[in-house]
């Protein structure tokens, strides 16, 4: 009788705690390690904004201006309880009508008015997605658009990180629906995705502003505050919810692209016979896969994330080196973030190079990725980040943490693009340094 008692009490326990999981408001659920909740989702605690305009209704930030109740100007609900430098921030949004954005790295102008990087939100697709800068250069990067802004405020479009179209068609945006952005900033670069759909990508060359004169705003910004807008204009209603924010703790140096578009500047072959190998086309690095070797950089690098876009034409075998050194083989000393068709997250350590990895997923040189493989369909391009300082290292696969590795030994080496049986692409080839003992 006491067993059933027992028994019966903790099957209470257990009911009442899943019973309030689930009617917790979701901005209390970390989304995963590192970010932290700024909205509880209860009321505007470390929030600031016009009280006619800004509430809390429903587990959610809300916007709303009327015929009655229009905003004077375009306004914002600042985030009181800190500044945003290098971070990656998780937000949803709804909007019913209107035009708003996620303000960050910003400086306040008068009371509840902000000048910096907007991340813009609005119901339009093809536009939902783009960088303008508000009360500064204004436009900054289209939809679908890799940007570098030179030290004089020139723009170019240097790549493609999606096309608009095949976004469209994917539904990367939500009519009047919940919408998450992750917002990415390292450095000068930057950049946005969309329900998982990579949007823009910026390197931001321009003239830092002084971030303590708020008429100073023709220029990038390292640091500043995050908002939300509310756009002066018709009447409309947005919301938000679950915001997250995980503060990057490196110092970032100026990120620089490893591969022009253009052409191999920069790179050398692993021996002759792979001269006809890699080519150029339509902003991409292509390799036929054969014969077996690799492409590498010029010079050395240590400390950094370096990041691409990959896809396969066919399923077969290729992969990123870091951290090579030694003479030029099949296959040198180094450790290989995996770009097989399928297995891309895989670690292969190559020539004994020293380094720890989790035991109970390693055999032999060979650590498989954490989670089943989240790769895109052949023919789609795919991002693939590799995160390299000191003994850590980290490969991410489409935003997902797919493996890590500890011990490392850090030393100055090339970075590598194989040619491993079948033809890739790579694109969009972006080295952001990170600074050590500063």
């Amino acid at each position: 009788m006491k067993r059933l008692i027992v028994v019966c009490m903790l099957v209470g326990i257990v009911v009442m705690a899943v019973g309030a999981l689930a009617a917790a408001p979701q901005s209390a659920r970390n989304p995963e390690p590192g970010f932290v909740s700024i909205f509880n989702g209860k009321d505007l605690t470390g929030w600031d904004g016009d009280p006619r305009l800004w509430s809390v209704k429903d587990g959610v930030i809300r916007g709303q201006t009327t015929e009655e109740n229009p905003a004077r100007g375009n306004t914002f609900c600042i985030w009181r309880d800190g500044k945003v430098k290098n971070f990656i921030l998780k937000i949803k949004f709804r909007i019913q009508n209107g035009n708003s954005g996620v303000q960050y790295r910003s400086k306040e102008v008068n009371k509840w008015v902000i000048s910096g990087y907007q991340a813009e939100v609005q119901n339009a697709p093809g536009k939902v997605g783009f960088l303008y800068h508000e009360r500064g250069r204004g436009w900054l990067v289209n939809v679908g658009d890799m940007m570098v802004i030179d030290k004089q405020g020139n723009k170019k479009v240097v790549g493609k990180v999606s096309d608009v179209e095949a976004l469209k068609k994917a539904v990367y945006y939500k009519d009047k629906d919940w919408n998450e952005y992750t917002i990415i900033a390292r450095g000068n670069h930057i950049l946005h995705y969309l329900n998982g759909y990579p949007t823009i990508e910026l390197i931001d060359n321009d003239r830092v502003t002084n971030p303590d004169d708020p008429r100073d705003s023709k220029g990038a910004a390292l640091e500043g505050l995050l908002a939300l807008q509310i756009h002066a204009g018709p009447p409309m209603v947005v919301e938000f919810k679950d915001i997250y924010i995980k503060h990057l703790p490196e110092n970032y140096g100026k990120a620089v692209r490893l591969f022009n578009g253009t052409d191999l500047t920069g790179w050398t072959f692993s021996s002759d016979a792979l001269k006809n190998t890699f080519a150029v086309k339509d902003g991409a690095m292509t390799v036929t896969g054969r014969p077996a070797g690799y492409i590498r950089t010029k010079k050395d690098y240590t400390n950094y994330v370096v990041r691409l876009q990959m896809r396969h034409i066919k399923p077969g075998n290729s992969g990123l080196l870091v951290r090579m050194t030694g003479p030029d083989k099949v296959w040198p000393k180094s450790i290989e973030a995996q770009g097989m068709s399928g297995s891309m997250g895989d670690i292969f350590n190559i020539g004994s190079f020293p380094m720890k990895t989790n035991p109970a997923r390693t055999r032999g040189r060979h650590t498989p990725k954490m989670h089943q493989s989240n790769e895109k369909p052949l023919s789609q391009w795919n991002d693939y980040e590799v995160y390299m300082n000191g003994g850590d290292l980290r490969i991410y696969v489409n935003r997902l943490l797919q493996n890590s590795a500890t011990e490392c030994e850090e030393t100055p080496g090339k970075i590598c693009l194989q040619s491993e049986g079948s033809p890739k692409e790579f694109r969009n080839v972006v080295l952001i340094p990170i600074k050590q003992g500063i």
